[in-house]
């Protein structure tokens, strides 16, 4: 067994770190990145006709809702011999069009796990562009906060997402703001914003992954939240502590390249 990831090495997109890169050293198993193997990983729209010529089976690993705009995600879901996905609400949307159960295979952390604080006023929002959508209905909201942005959009006072920046923007700010448009989404920005110790504010219309977490973070209108967090600091910091004994060890690369090997032995 030689477990192929059959995806292009891009380490600037979060999917390749997440999916591919940080797990596979933790797998136990023989692997090559960028080729074919036995299995095969295939994910985001895959490539059925490669998928078909794959003789020791298929995982297709579905990153977002694309079945009804590309083709070759439905193809490949019929191809694949195992499905994985990063919540449950995107295996149950996976299910939906497919008739098919998915393994969900959390994302693994990818930052050092930091002392929690909650210092100043700033107010961080990171994440891809696409869900720069999500916050734009909230922006009555955090008007006049002090808000920044690190993201892969360009603008004015945006600050330009790299690992660097985005790590920069989290050691600098006192909470962050977290909105996004994928209800399937994974915890990876919630789980990284605690493992930099920094306490979570998110609306009610959030994804359902991060719900989870709502013991330790706000789930809520976010302005309430911000100013929540910004007059009760000592209990913030409580609820990081308690946020990170939570991550720690089930999303850790360890954990996480033991679900996958376990899914690639299982074909």
């Amino acid at each position: 067994m030689r477990v192929g990831y059959a995806v292009t090495i891009k380490p600037t997109m979060a999917s390749y770190r997440l999916r591919v890169a940080i797990p596979a050293p933790h797998l136990g198993l023989p692997y090559v990145i960028g080729e074919t193997g036995s299995p095969t990983f295939f994910y985001k729209l895959g490539n059925p006709e490669i998928a078909l010529q794959c003789r020791g089976g298929v995982v297709f690993d579905v990153v977002n809702d694309h079945f009804k705009t590309y083709e070759t995600v439905r193809a490949m879901a019929d191809v694949a011999d195992r499905l994985t996905v990063g919540s449950v609400a995107m295996a149950e949307t996976v299910y939906g069009h497919t008739g098919r159960d998915a393994t969900v295979i959390d994302d693994p952390y990818e930052n050092d796990e930091q002392e929690p604080a909650c210092d100043g006023q700033g107010v961080l929002w990171f994440g891809h562009t696409v869900n720069l959508q999500g916050l734009t209905k909230y922006r009555d909201r955090v008007k006049g906060m002090r808000l920044t942005l690190c993201t892969n959009h360009q603008g004015p006072g945006i600050v330009p997402w790299s690992l660097e920046s985005e790590r920069a923007c989290l050691d600098q700010c006192a909470v962050v703001l977290m909105t996004g448009t994928n209800p399937g989404a994974s915890t990876n920005r919630v789980v990284k914003a605690i493992r930099a110790g920094r306490f979570v504010v998110c609306p009610e219309d959030c994804a359902e992954s991060w719900k989870q977490f709502e013991s330790h973070i706000w789930v809520g209108d976010v302005r309430e939240g911000v100013e929540w967090a910004l007059n009760n600091r000592e209990e913030v910091c409580n609820k990081i502590r308690q946020a990170q004994q939570q991550v720690r060890d089930r999303f850790s690369p360890q954990t996480i390249g033991q679900q996958w090997a376990d899914v690639f032995r299982s074909i």
